[in-house]
């Protein structure tokens, strides 16, 4: 038998200072969530802090530091005292509740996804993030239940999947480092014109899907339709889905400015 503590500061960001990782949050050891979490901290930072030195973004984009890291600490404390509350029970409603559960679990499948054992480390959804643009088309695509795979959309990390851009084999998150990543669903050559991009200087690139994914499994992984442009942020979270020339408002968004 053990005990831990699970604790989170008020404020993430304090004038010049990023609080991250055990500084910031602590959670019990279920999932591994507490060392992915405060490597996530500083991910979602670095990008961030880069922006902002070079003079890409304004002040507003290190506030959102806060915004999109503390709510993803809330989210970790929720699951992994959920876990602890199943597995150590503190009171006699949860000592019944595990019990009748298990009881439930020995004889109908239906019931094992509720028996708490502890919930992997995942990427936060940033869905609820000032930095991402809502997709009508994409609504309520919220936490799925655990064990399915998240569809893609605003505010979601995009699958690492494999990519050629001239010539070169990579991969699709290797390439969202370079700055902001544009994919489109046409070919690059005629988007262009329609989706112009005034950024103020930010890496900017637009690549075309059916160039860069010969397979068609990144399409397909993405749902991406005909007609669309994804956003995707440094850290490979997608920042929007765009269905016209509207760019320039969903980059000085996922720039903290819009």
């Amino acid at each position: 038998m053990y005990r831990f503590q699970s604790r989170i500061v008020d404020r993430m960001r304090v004038g010049r200072v990023l609080l991250a990782g055990d500084l910031a949050h602590l959670v019990a050891p279920f999932g591994a969530r507490g060392l992915n979490s405060g490597v996530q901290d500083a991910e979602n930072a670095a990008w961030k802090l880069a922006f902002v030195r070079r003079g890409w973004a304004g002040d507003g984009l290190l506030s959102s530091y806060h915004d999109e890291r503390h709510a993803a600490a809330v989210e970790n404390l929720d699951v992994t005292g959920a876990t602890m509350r199943f597995l150590v029970p503190g009171t006699d409603e949860e000592r019944r509740h595990r019990l009748s559960t298990l009881e439930r679990a020995a004889t109908d499948p239906a019931a094992h996804a509720q028996v708490d054992s502890g919930r992997l480390a995942e990427p936060f959804w940033y869905t609820d993030s000032p930095l991402t643009t809502p997709d009508p088309a994409r609504a309520g695509t919220g936490r799925p239940p655990r064990g399915s795979l998240p569809p893609a959309g605003p505010g979601v990390l995009v699958p690492d999947a494999p990519v050629a851009v001239a010539g070169r084999r990579t991969r699709l998150r290797a390439l969202a480092r370079d700055g902001f990543l544009l994919l489109t669903t046409d070919t690059a050559a005629a988007a262009a014109p329609s989706f112009g991009v005034a950024a103020a200087g930010v890496p900017v690139r637009l690549l075309s899907l059916p160039d860069i994914d010969r397979t068609g499994a990144l399409t397909a992984a993405l749902t991406a339709r005909p007609g669309e442009l994804w956003v995707i942020r440094p850290d490979a979270h997608v920042a929007a889905v765009l269905r016209e020339p509207a760019v320039t408002a969903a980059l000085r968004r996922a720039l903290g400015a819009g």
